[in-house]
């Protein structure tokens, strides 16, 4: 069952759909879209609407797909420093 949600995005109001239990997620979700969209715009104050939209999903995809490769490092260390200390306890 899903609910229908208002969001603003650059004083610009929209209904949702939302999944049940999924609203606080999605208005996070829509409050960090429009705070990068605000930053978008406050340097391209002569951007589109849909130009300030696509700047600020791409930061937002950039930003996610840093996050994602920094976790697989932090993954790949400690399943290093695991092996590390199992060798060590071994010996």
């Amino acid at each position: 069952m899903s609910q229908e949600l208002t969001i603003t995005l650059l004083d610009k109001t929209l209904s949702v759909a939302c999944p049940a239990g999924q609203a606080e997620a999605l208005l996070e979700s829509a409050q960090l879209l429009n705070e990068q969209m605000l930053k978008v715009q406050q340097k391209k104050p002569s951007a589109s609407l849909l130009n300030v939209a696509l700047i600020a999903a791409l930061n937002l995809s950039y930003e996610l797909l840093e996050n994602k490769n920094q976790q697989i490092a932090n993954e790949q260390s400690m399943t290093q420093l695991s092996e590390l200390v199992a060798q060590a306890l071994a010996d």
